[in-house]
């Protein structure tokens, strides 16, 4: 199988190394630690439903959903991930479409095996990886929709793009944002571009349940847009039965706990102050600034690929080489925020091996 150059594959570097994957801490996926109460009563209820089919429409997901974020189930597609709503949407748009850089690889890829012709543009990185109005102006003839993750990923910063949504309305462009993340920002209503789904048909919005609710395994996502024509071309392409009964009945449940999703958010807004805190005492090693839960960080003396080696043989700690990023080179690593006592292992190794 081809190797995608993700995080997360732990059992592969377990086996490449001679490591059970059982003791290896992965700092190279992004996934909230915390576990929602009473995850097998309601995976046993999910059991039970599996005896029949899902409901073809997901009735029931999608009103949850609508609940949740306040948006009409009309403009909710659920998907067996958010990346399933990426590889459909690519379908279903125009043929040119501009990608904003560093950022998750399967906009391109997913872009490309439909045929599309993709315009790499750059986040500014001397601004903490900002997006630059005057840049996207200067482009904007070139393509027919612009990717733009929020909170990026792999830094992690939250930016405000209401201005980019009008600049990218007056010119008849389609805004397609990525908010998987966006629950672990503090001032999430600030940022998220939710509310403004029913008012901008030029709007498409990403999330995804499994990262905050941290049930990757889940594949649960969804796609947000008021836009008619492009909803109709996405249930065109649309697979049936694609969510399970697993991710139905769950749904029942995560969206309305509110002190899990209230203590989450809270836990990130702490550990993050705490992880960049005693990251930049290191000396040798630029950590950029996140709303999210991971950090992007650039090494000064050693490569990442170095790194990482020494990090997972000294200290069963595996981060994700950022080095495949466009834009990006082998002096980068990105690393999760996980629980305080994970957090205190990694920041210890990190000491040791680039000094403090």
């Amino acid at each position: 199988m081809k190797d995608l150059g993700h995080g997360a594959n732990v059992e592969y570097i377990a086996k490449l190394y001679d490591k059970n994957p059982k003791d290896i801490i992965d700092f190279s996926s992004n996934i909230n630690p915390k576990v929602i109460p009473n995850l097998e009563k309601y995976i046993l209820e999910g059991l039970e439903e599996c005896r029949s089919y899902p409901d073809i429409n997901y009735t029931n997901l999608k009103n949850n959903i609508s609940k949740y974020i306040n948006v009409k189930s009309d403009f909710i597609i659920p998907g067996n991930g958010a990346t399933e709503i990426i590889y459909l949407l690519m379908k279903s748009i125009g043929k040119k479409i501009a990608i904003l850089n560093p950022t998750f690889s399967e906009y391109e890829r997913s872009a490309k095996l439909s045929g599309l012709e993709v315009i790499n543009l750059a986040l500014d990185e001397k601004n903490q990886f900002g997006i630059d109005l005057d840049y996207i102006k200067a482009n904007i003839e070139k393509f027919d929709s612009l990717f733009v993750c929020n909170p990026n990923n792999p830094n992690g910063k939250v930016k405000d793009l209401k201005k980019l949504l009008d600049l990218m309305k007056s010119n008849n462009k389609l805004l397609i944002v990525d908010e998987t993340f966006m629950e672990f920002v503090g001032d999430e209503e600030k940022y998220s571009l939710v509310k403004s789904i029913d008012k901008y048909e030029n709007l498409f919005i990403l999330k995804a349940v499994t990262k905050f609710f941290g049930m990757p395994g889940l594949r649960l996502g969804y796609g947000l847009t008021s836009n008619k024509e492009i909803i109709e071309k996405i249930y065109n392409y649309k697979e049936p039965w694609t969510i399970n009964s697993f991710a139905d009945t769950l749904s029942n449940y995560i969206f309305t706990d509110k002190k899990y999703i209230k203590d989450s958010k809270d836990y990130y807004i702490n550990e993050r102050k705490y992880m960049l805190q005693e990251l930049r005492n290191i000396k040798n090693i630029v950590v950029y600034d996140s709303d999210t839960n991971f950090l992007l960080i650039r090494l000064n003396t050693k490569r990442a690929n170095e790194i990482k080696v020494e990090l997972l043989i000294k200290g069963n700690i595996l981060v994700r080489d950022a080095s495949n990023f466009i834009c990006l080179d082998d002096s980068y690593i990105r690393i999760a925020i996980k629980s305080h006592e994970e957090n205190k292992i990694l920041i210890k190794y990190m000491k040791d091996l680039l000094g403090d």
